[in-house]
């Protein structure tokens, strides 16, 4: 109100100028900061339109088989190095099983084991190394819902990579369920140099 009682005291020039200072200063806010963050989420959005568009023609055609495939298995993520990914790896595995309410389990973490020469031998190249997989052997009881919930969780979570043993034991007089299973993360174990000289 004060502002209005003090713009309605004001001579006819004054008010001449305060609206014409009004105007300058949201044309300033407009100029500086509202029209610069606009055209950078148009842009933004123009890039996003034009990825999916590309991503919709090359889809056009592809083998049913291949759709259904990508539907399958998702997105897929380049490797990283072993050391980041066994990290990854027991970060998951620990954040799954106490968002389910299991604290108390056993894990074997075993260091990158090598795989063959002709597992994406250019990508690991790329990064310096060879392709090789970090296991963890696992061990927890849960009921069976969250079981379910916990092995569903695994195969989703893109820092594991693939479940290969997977063993269940109902206890009826518990109602818990036993659960014994091997979940894997790959990733690139850097080259030794090799030893030696003249």
């Amino acid at each position: 109100m004060r502002v209005i009682d003090w713009y309605r005291g004001l001579p006819r020039a004054g008010k001449w100028g305060a609206s014409a200072g009004s105007l300058m200063a949201a044309f300033l806010v407009l100029d500086q900061l509202v029209w610069p963050t606009a055209d950078a989420l148009n842009d933004r959005a123009d890039r996003l339109t034009g990825a999916l568009e590309r991503a919709a023609e090359r889809a056009e055609g592809l083998p049913d088989e291949i759709t259904a495939s990508a539907l399958v298995h998702g997105p897929n993520a380049a490797p990283t190095k072993e050391v980041q990914g066994m990290k990854r790896l027991a970060a998951a595995i620990d954040s799954i099983l106490r968002k389910k309410g299991v604290k108390n389990y056993g894990q074997d973490l075993r260091r990158a084991q090598p795989l063959a020469g002709t597992v994406l031998p250019d990508v690991a190249a790329a990064l310096g190394g060879k392709m090789g997989r970090t296991v963890a052997d696992l061990r927890f009881e849960a009921g069976p819902d969250d079981v379910t919930a916990i092995i569903a969780e695994f195969d989703a979570n893109p820092d594991i990579d693939c479940i290969t043993d997977l063993k269940l034991s109902y206890n009826p007089v518990t109602k818990r369920v036993g659960v014994q299973m091997m979940v894997e993360k790959w990733g690139v174990v850097p080259a030794t140099p090799a030893r030696g000289g003249s």
